[in-house]
């Protein structure tokens, strides 16, 4: 069967596919007949669904976070597309592709660790080298889980393969902002862009749907990670306890602040450093992530409670660069640029008698 994806739904269409539950409700009409509430989602989106007849037998058939298949159809309510079901059952494990059901990164995740082993590759300092490349090392059950965790549940990168994109990302600010800072130890600031989220592997649960796991709850990705790292660095003979400490500070601060969660605040160029990036490219995802969501207003978007404001919508780009905006004229050519003596005169004498008294 050839999965439909939820952005294809067209109203009335018979639909027969395949459907992530994050939500289930059995609950009692107005006249006293059972049915069940749904939400569903695949990695194109997410839509209500209903269940009038026969709810209660149905509701055995499946749980939330299960993969179920769905037969019904398709119907715009209140100006969104919903879904009535006569059926729906859920289906094991090696029926289905996870990226299919769960929002996904937009990178091929063996491209994205192919650049991350690239990066390693170039690193000069043999400890630091070395814990990354056995950390992250072919086949290891960590490169798995880092090539596919998200970066956050809901705030910035929340989709599988976030976490590694996000790093990526860091890394590539990371080399170039130690060319312009020639005190930042290079090899020590990729580190910890490379290690600084790794907790979060074990900190969130993203098998069927994005959540947090125990450990996550009780403990956190920062002092998950920590432990995760010192355990490497402590295996590794040799390796300078100065460094491991750094690399420790690293983890520990990169939050920036008490408030946000970091037990130290950073305390080292590179921690400073660390912790601004990390900031930066997380803010700078989540608004692009706005700018590409269609709700609210064409040019603004819903309020935004992480950054308690709206956020506008409206780019500008000139015509040259593919936009809308006309682009002004090349050096030399004023044919098509009218002076405002020649389209606004009154305008323009009281704008030069404005600069002249501003000048006495």
């Amino acid at each position: 069967m050839k999965k439909l994806f939820i952005k294809d739904l067209k109203e009335k269409q018979r639909v027969d596919t395949t459907l992530l539950v994050t939500r289930k409700t059995l609950g009692v009409s107005k006249a006293g007949k059972p049915y069940l509430a749904l939400k569903l989602m695949d990695s194109s989106g997410e839509l209500d669904a209903r269940v009038w007849d026969n709810a209660e037998s149905i509701a055995e058939g499946f749980s939330v976070d299960d993969v179920a298949r769905v037969k019904g159809s398709a119907l715009a309510y209140q100006g969104k597309m919903q879904l009535n079901l006569s059926s729906i059952k859920a289906i094991s494990g090696d029926e289905y592709t996870l990226r299919d059901y769960l929002p996904a990164s937009e990178r091929d995740p063996q491209e994205m660790i192919s650049e991350l082993d690239a990066i390693i590759a170039e690193i000069k300092d043999p400890y630091i080298k070395g814990l990354l490349s056995t950390m992250l090392a072919a086949g290891s059950e960590l490169r798995a889980k880092f090539m596919q965790a998200p970066a956050a549940k809901m705030m910035h990168h929340p989709y599988l393969g976030g976490l590694l994109e996000h790093v990526l990302s860091l890394c590539g600010l990371g080399v170039a902002v130690s060319g312009h800072y020639k005190n930042l130890n290079k090899d020590l600031l990729l580190a910890g862009l490379i290690l600084h989220d790794v907790g979060k592997v074990f900190e969130l649960s993203y098998e069927r749907s994005f959540g947090y796991t125990d450990e996550g709850r009780l403990i956190g990705h920062i002092t998950i990670g920590t432990e995760l790292v010192d355990s490497y660095m402590k295996k590794i003979s040799g390796f300078p306890g100065e460094l491991r400490m750094q690399l420790r500070h690293l983890l520990l601060s990169h939050h920036g602040t008490l408030e946000y969660g970091s037990p130290k605040r950073p305390k080292t160029l590179e921690a400073i450093v660390l912790s601004y990036l990390d900031d930066l490219d997380a803010k700078v995802n989540a608004v692009e992530t706005l700018m590409n969501d269609p709700a609210g207003e064409e040019r603004w978007s819903p309020y935004q409670r992480i950054f308690e404001r709206y956020i506008y919508k409206g780019k500008y780009r000139c015509e040259e660069a593919g936009g809308d905006e006309p682009c002004p004229p090349e050096e030399g050519d004023v044919s098509e640029a009218p002076s405002p003596e020649t389209e606004h005169p009154e305008e323009a004498t009281k704008e030069k008698a404005t600069e002249f008294d501003l000048f006495k």
